[in-house]
């Protein structure tokens, strides 16, 4: 059969031609419908509105060259090349409407085929009432990275803040395709929670302190591997003798870990255990914790107060003198601040601001205006508005909530900051003068403090450089001096902390500082033992410090805040 050469071709009156098998038609066709097998031995060009049947493909809708736009395909597909897609979304970082993202997070799509450059602004907003507004941070085409079929924006200014949603803002036409199709565009929300935080040590590992090995000592801090993030509440331990400590995780899980003296882990086994890695308290609800040598007390979210330990004196606070390898419950359901420092003595505060002292008293550290007796179960110390209590190795000191600082106790070497002789102990509590005290804590035979104002107070013994002034060294100072500064944190109890020699302290800035003593590089500053500090000095630096605490026998830990898993 010879080739029929046509322009437009149609059957008689309009109906549809019957053409011999073999028939080749070149040019232009237009027709209703083609019964048969249609073959071209190049490019096919095919008018609007033509209807194809065929025995393996059926093409029904609009064919031009080029592309094809069809309600419907019939076939395997198998001879069908040049298919169109459009640019689709596979995954978002942080996913829509994700409520946990951290405040450190990347922000970026994966998509599902190779994208590239287009133009375009994308923004980060802040959503308010269900409506997106302020504009944080803006993102031209140049600032974001693409790496075949993964879009990230550059890195945030600033980190995200806790609790707040967010919307990502991505233009259409921000990328494209490889047939320069451009990506329709999203919108989409997110929120950000408390950041994953991250407990790190340092310092004497005699007793498996720096969670390493039990031997192993460490100048400059090192992170303790684990899935959860912490959330703190710990101890100082006894500040002549110290080997055990405790923090609890964001999912109130509570870890101890150290030298297990008289049961002091709190896992009913041996006494003497040693242990270089934490292990788990029974229990998801515990909130605080403090612990020291021989004994440990810790609250629960709901407001009940346990301990276990050493007991010889009741400072277990169960009417006796047995030891307990596990907690047991103090009566009572409205606790919220404990103290605990050698294990001879424990205080603690209710909600309703009464404070209350258990144990013996030597020197008058249960404030009962007496001493040489001792309580196995709580007493109140008169008052009803105290805020929080910590204790020196000897010494108590106490905030109320007009921001006045009181202090009973021991007063060796004018460690109860009352500008009193040293053997003036007192046996209730007296006033330290100011009326703007913030945070407080115990160190060897002193205290420490911040005030409102952001300025760090010391006072007592200043072996070692310990009080952080150098001007006066080793002195014995009977009165608080200021550690120079003025931005020193005020808003966390675990800001400030002191031990046997040698201090520590986090600035508003999230920098951390130490000073004092260093001989098993306590102080975390990556040098010898021998090198004392008699005035701060950073640790590292970092800005994302939140917590610091740690033992009194020459090792610490603290907690990053903000950190990514």
């Amino acid at each position: 059969m010879s080739t029929i050469n046509v322009t437009n071709l149609s059957g008689r009156g309009g109906a549809t031609p019957n053409l011999p098998d073999g028939a080749n038609i070149t040019g232009v066709a237009t027709a209703t419908s083609f019964d048969g097998n249609l073959k071209s031995t190049g490019t096919p060009t095919l008018g609007l509105g033509v209807t194809i049947n065929a025995s393996g493909l059926a093409i029904s809708g609009v064919a031009t060259a080029g592309i094809i736009s069809a309600t419907t395909l019939y076939g395997d597909g198998s001879n069908l090349t040049g298919v169109g897609e459009s640019i689709a979304p596979w995954h978002y970082n942080p996913d829509v409407n994700d409520t946990l993202a951290t405040v450190g997070t990347g922000i970026g799509i994966t998509f599902n085929k190779k994208i590239y450059a287009g133009s375009g602004t994308a923004t980060l907003k802040i959503v308010n009432a269900g409506v997106a507004g302020t504009t944080i941070q803006s993102w031209g085409i140049s600032s974001a990275t693409l790496d075949v079929t993964a879009l990230s924006l550059g890195a945030l200014v600033s980190d995200l803040v806790i609790n707040q949603t967010y919307q990502v803002d991505i233009p259409e036409g921000f990328i494209v395709d490889g047939a320069a199709a451009n990506y329709a565009g999203t919108a989409y929300t997110f929120s950000s929670e408390g950041a994953f935080n991250k407990l790190f040590a340092w310092g004497r590992g005699i007793y498996g302190q720096t969670l390493q090995q039990a031997e192993l000592s460490l100048s400059s801090p090192v992170q303790v591997p684990s899935p959860v993030a912490w959330k703190a509440g710990w101890s100082k331990g006894d500040l002549d003798d110290g080997y055990n400590s405790a923090a609890i995780k964001k999912d109130g899980t509570l870890w101890m870990w150290g030298n297990n003296g008289y049961g002091v882990m709190g896992v009913n086994t041996a006494n003497n255990l040693r242990y270089s890695s934490p292990v788990q308290i029974p229990g998801t609800t515990w909130s605080t914790i403090v612990v020291s040598n021989a004994l440990a007390v810790a609250t629960k979210t709901d407001g009940t107060l346990w301990a276990w330990g050493y007991n010889e004196v009741g400072c277990l606070g169960q009417n006796n003198e047995a030891e307990a390898s596990s907690p047991v419950q103090i009566p009572g359901t409205t606790w919220s601040d404990i103290t605990t420092n050698s294990g001879a003595e424990v205080l603690a505060i209710k909600t309703d601001g009464t404070l209350w002292a258990w144990g013996t008293q030597a020197q008058g550290q249960l404030g009962q205006n007496q001493a040489d007796v001792k309580y196995s179960s709580p007493v109140q110390i008169p008052g009803t508005t105290w805020k929080d209590v910590v204790m020196s190795d000897a010494g108590v000191f106490a905030t109320k909530t007009d921001n006045t600082l009181w202090a009973w106790g021991s007063n060796s070497d004018g460690g109860l900051g009352l500008n009193q002789p040293t053997s003036a102990d007192a046996s209730s509590p007296i006033q330290i003068p100011g009326t703007n005290w913030a945070l407080i804590d115990g160190k060897y035979r002193g205290g420490m403090a911040t005030k409102t104002d952001g300025t760090l107070w010391t006072w007592g013994n200043g072996s070692d450089g310990n009080l952080g002034v150098p001007s006066v060294g080793e002195s014995k100072i009977s009165s608080p001096v200021q550690v120079p500064g003025t931005t020193w944190g005020t808003s966390n109890r675990n800001h400030i902390w002191g031990a046997f020699h040698y201090c520590a302290a986090i600035k508003t800035d999230g920098t951390l500082w130490t000073w004092g003593h260093n001989s098993r590089g306590q102080l975390g500053q990556n040098q010898p033992a021998t090198s004392d500090r008699s005035s701060p000095v950073q640790v590292g630096s970092r800005t994302d410090w939140d917590q610091v605490g740690g033992f009194a026998n020459e090792a610490m830990f603290a907690i990053q805040a903000d950190e990514t898993p």
